[in-house]
């Protein structure tokens, strides 16, 4: 079963996140508050209109947390749309993306403002910023004393179908704690 899952993740999308846990008692030094991480994603298949490609994303962050249960932070991405029919293109995607989540036990909200630069699709030599503004939850399984299996299901309110910079309007992310 483990190797079933393992399996899943790598192929549709593996992101791990660092959060560190804070012991109200213990203190709270500069050091306790911050905290990093990041993510890898892989993807591949047809696209709305019947294109192949192959996906991968590096993901980096680093947060702040305000409080045991709130946390802030940012990261940076940059993401390869590698197109092999009809043919071959590199669409190469770099951003920045805010954060903030609030805690409760193991469901959690979460907020994100995220800037995407891409090349057109009229001119891959011409590049244009999209922005997303995802909202959603998540859920947190515990599989240790530091680590977790967190699911989020994002929706992108800000969402415009008519620029066709992003399929779909939902976002689901799978990502490990550490």
């Amino acid at each position: 079963m483990k190797k079933v899952v393992g399996m899943f993740l790598l192929f549709a999308s593996i992101s791990t996140w660092a959060q560190r846990e804070v012991d109200d008692r213990t203190g709270w030094s500069l050091k306790d508050r911050i905290y990093t991480g990041g993510g890898l994603a892989l993807n591949g298949g047809s696209d709305a209109y019947g294109n192949r490609y192959f996906y991968f994303a590096v993901n980096p962050i680093v947060g702040y947390m305000v409080t045991p249960k709130f946390s802030v932070g940012t990261g940076v991405t940059w993401q390869r749309f590698a197109y092999t029919q009809p043919v071959k293109l590199n669409i190469d995607q770099y951003g920045v993306s805010p954060f903030m989540r609030y805690n409760f036990d193991q469901l959690f909200v979460y907020g994100e403002y995220m800037l995407i630069n891409t090349p057109t699709f009229v001119n891959v030599n011409e590049r244009r910023n999209f922005d997303r503004l995802l909202l959603g939850l998540g859920y947190r399984q515990p599989i240790g004393p530091r680590s977790a299996i967190n699911l989020m299901a994002l929706y992108d309110v800000i969402y415009n179908n008519q620029e066709r910079a992003f399929a779909s309007p939902w976002v689901f992310r799978v990502f490990f704690t550490l």
